[in-house]
């Protein structure tokens, strides 16, 4: 369609818009359809009038401001008339500050925030919308002095923590991201950054917490484990559990709630009757698609338009999904567009295999400095022979959760710069990565082995194009069922604890109401706290570690309670090697009683993995004992050696099997298991020493060093942020010279820039 015709429709339904006969989401997508057609043609000043009323007309004036980056001449307005004015005065509304201009939806939630009021809200929103943005307007606008903010992943912690760093406004705050902050470092005047499991750590170690204004969390339907997605269905996913007790407790005070997710189109009675419960209103901004979407199924045609000036034709030969991807990755990441190009693939293997294949699309030897020593870092630290290594080589990306997180981040920030033209990835794309791609091509319709249900499709779809740079994002779907998932029917989302006739696990009776318990749940309830009024442990104790059964603790203090004299010998010998100030160890012996102490936990790998010997002769000890040994000796890379020396593993096996025992294992699974096992021991020894719990030695040590693999307060934030193990080692080591001289030259830039957070 011609720039005329164009004019003449968008014009048209610009009329049917002001007469109310269509709605904004209808022209949203209009108009940026039209500034997507317009954006690199000739525009005279008429034409400039008319893009910036129509994109204030739909309350996005930043449609007209991104004009700058296809526009190579000067975009300012003359001859102002009227009409002009009263655009640029709407316009000025939308401002938040001189830096900072929301667009209309934004603004409509904004305005719901009051501080003559308590302000609830669950905003369901594209991943286009800005939600996060918006919360940190909210927080400016009602200057809150207690905020606690809840993000799923790690690697969305520590970007937000450098965006707080990085804006003045925030700097009276005292930022933490630890859980065990001491009280005295508490004031009124405090933002707490946290994941789930870390909100609920902080709450059971200050029983007088300061009061909290304001609490936001992120990607809320987590609540419901049919939402969540996880790319390695072996893996049990407990996420649920931990979100449903944040948000319990988050709810508890007076404080504003602000919940967010995406695209959640249905609400079950229980999920309705939460929010009711809560004095939290909805408010629905799903069919907001800021950046434009256009979607393109390939199944057997020869030719498919993307666009008007990309026309992609497939060859006899070009009839397969892997040659199809080749050509199109091609055209979409070639050197004159600078774009970008996801890949969707449903595992870590298929990521890394369809990266492999894809062809170069760039010379290395021309490429800009720091990627040069980006790549000859991670050859150098995990082998040329790397997967990761030869794609970084010719211009390709992988992500997925089972490489090291800072190259995951190195990554994500190389193809957002442009250098890394395209990237293979799996569901990661959705949590705690924000992309500037706008192609992104689906290869399978699946997460791990499960078929993806709606909401996984239009989340993944959501990554296709990003506000500000882009005005439309293309979806093209090779081969797969995708197109069936988007158009499936709208699922509802459930709260259990808000269910009478859901399946509750025994977690769940202790935070929902008898209303919604069956008789036979609370006959449940009952007989555990008749087995916990036995044993006499206080409420205090068993309510510690809080996602995991309370069965389950009281299984472990049994199992603590009938050790031999001997075996609790050895318990005192590992505490001991743990406690060593000059070099943290562990004994053997004594660490697979702890694990024999915790053998019988619901997690299938770890019990897996308990149960499992080693072939060294003796067969007494647990496969995870020399692991855990050897991670704690060695790091990340250490294990990769000894998994690809001992277990005959090549490089990308070592490096997925170390991260799975490394990001799901030990810094989640162990920490939380090896945490009951402690504060049951800590006890035990307590009552039959006739000591406070608190004067008790444990193995509080060993947790830290598994969650964070770092034991100093500079450390383990440090951890978080997601550096190379050198320049952990460098903060562990007390700034240790010798440590910071043996750095490479990306070991030193990742020091650079993290040091300046830190030490700011």
């Amino acid at each position: 369609m011609d720039k005329r015709q164009k004019t003449i429709d968008v014009v048209n339904k610009l009329h049917r818009y002001q007469d109310g006969e269509i709605d904004s989401p209808e022209m949203i997508q209009s108009v940026c359809s039209y500034f997507d057609l317009i954006k690199s043609s000739d525009l005279s000043g008429s034409d400039l009038k008319f893009l910036k009323k129509i994109s204030n007309v739909v309350g996005i004036p930043h449609y007209f401001d991104h004009l700058s980056n296809f526009q190579k001449g000067n975009l300012s307005i003359e001859d102002y008339t009227l009409s002009d004015l009263s655009s640029q005065i709407y316009e000025s509304t939308l401002h938040t500050s001189d830096e900072s201009k929301l667009h209309r939806y934004q603004k409509e939630i904004l305005s719901l925030f009051n501080k003559e009021k308590m302000n609830r809200y669950f905003v369901s929103a594209s991943t286009s919308f800005g939600k996060t943005f918006l919360v940190y307007e909210v927080i400016k606008k009602m200057n809150y002095r207690n905020i606690v903010l809840i993000f799923p992943t790690i690697a969305l912690l520590s970007e937000n923590l450098e965006r707080l760093n990085s804006n003045d406004f925030f700097s009276a705050y005292k930022i933490h991201t630890l859980s065990d902050v001491e009280s005295e470092e508490l004031g009124s005047d405090n933002i707490f950054i946290y994941t789930p499991e870390r909100f609920l750590s902080f709450l059971e170690k200050h029983e007088n917490k300061p009061e909290f204004d304001f609490i936001f969390i992120d990607e809320v339907y987590k609540i419901d484990n049919e939402y969540i997605i996880d790319e390695d269905e072996k893996r049990e996913n407990e996420r649920d559990v931990s979100y449903r007790i944040a948000a319990y407790y988050s709810v508890m005070d007076s404080a504003d709630i602000f919940l967010a997710g995406p695209y959640i189109e249905r609400y079950s009675p229980s999920f309705e009757r939460f929010l009711q419960d809560n004095r939290i209103i909805k408010c629905d901004f799903n069919e907001y698609e800021i950046v434009g979407k256009s979607y393109h199924e390939i199944k057997s045609a020869k030719r498919i338009a993307i666009e008007d000036d990309m026309v992609v034709e497939f060859s006899d030969e070009e009839s397969g999904k892997g040659d199809r991807l080749k050509k199109l990755v091609y055209i979409l990441s070639s050197t004159g567009r600078r774009d970008g190009c996801i890949v969707y693939c449903s595992t870590p293997p298929y990521a890394e295999d369809y990266a492999k294949n894809l062809p170069s699309l760039l010379t290395f030897e021309n490429s800009t400095e720091d990627y040069k020593i980006f790549v000859e870092h991670v050859a150098k630290e995990y082998g040329e022979d790397w997967v990761v290594t030869q794609c970084l080589k010719k211009g390709v990306g992988v992500h997925h959760g089972l490489i090291p997180k800072y190259i995951q981040k190195e990554i994500i920030s190389f193809f957002n710069a442009g250098t890394i033209r395209a990237l293979t990835s799996t569901t990661t794309i959705t949590e705690g990565v924000n992309t500037s791609a706008k192609s992104l091509i689906i290869t399978n319709n699946k997460k791990g082995n499960k078929p993806l249900k709606r909401f996984d499709a239009k989340n993944i779809a959501g990554r296709a194009g990003r506000f500000e740079k882009h005005y439309k994002g293309f979806v093209i779907v090779l081969k797969n069922k995708f197109m069936d998932d988007i158009n499936a029917e709208k699922e509802s989302i459930h709260h259990k604890n808000y269910d009478l006739n859901s399946r509750k696990d025994e977690i769940d009776l202790f935070y929902s109401d008898d209303e919604f318990l069956s008789t036979e749940d609370k006959s449940k309830r009952e007989n555990i706290k008749l087995k916990q009024k036995e044993r006499g442990i206080p409420d205090s104790v068993l309510s510690m570690f809080k996602v995991v059964s309370r069965s389950d603790k009281i299984e472990v203090y049994d199992r603590i309670s009938v050790l031999s004299q001997s075996e609790h010998t050895q318990l005192r010998a590992l505490v001991q090697k743990v406690n060593n100030p000059s070099h943290m160890g562990i004994d053997w012996d004594g660490l697979q009683i702890v694990l024999d102490c915790i053998s019988p936990v619901k997690n299938y790998q770890l019990n897996s993995a308990i149960v499992q010997k080693t072939n060294r002769g003796d067969g007494d000890h647990s496969i995870l004992v020399p692991i855990i040994h050897n991670y704690l000796e060695q790091g990340f890379k250490g294990l990769v050696d000894f998994r690809k020396n001992n277990k005959n593993e090549n490089t990308d096996q070592a490096t997925r099997n170390t991260a799975r025992f490394v990001y799901n294992t030990a810094k989640y699974q162990l920490v939380k298991y090896f945490g009951v096992f402690n504060v049951m021991y800590k006890f035990y020894r307590s009552q039959f020493q006739n000591l406070e719990i608190d004067e008790v030695s444990g193995i509080d040590r060993l947790l830290t060093k598994l969650e964070y693999n770092a034991l100093t307060d500079v450390g383990r934030k440090v951890s978080d942020y997601g550096v190379p193990s050198k320049v952990l080692l460098y903060y562990e080591n007390q700034q240790s010279k010798t440590v910071r001289s043996s750095f490479d030259d990306f070991e030193m830039r990742s020091f650079n820039s993290v040091d300046s957070i830190f030490n700011k």
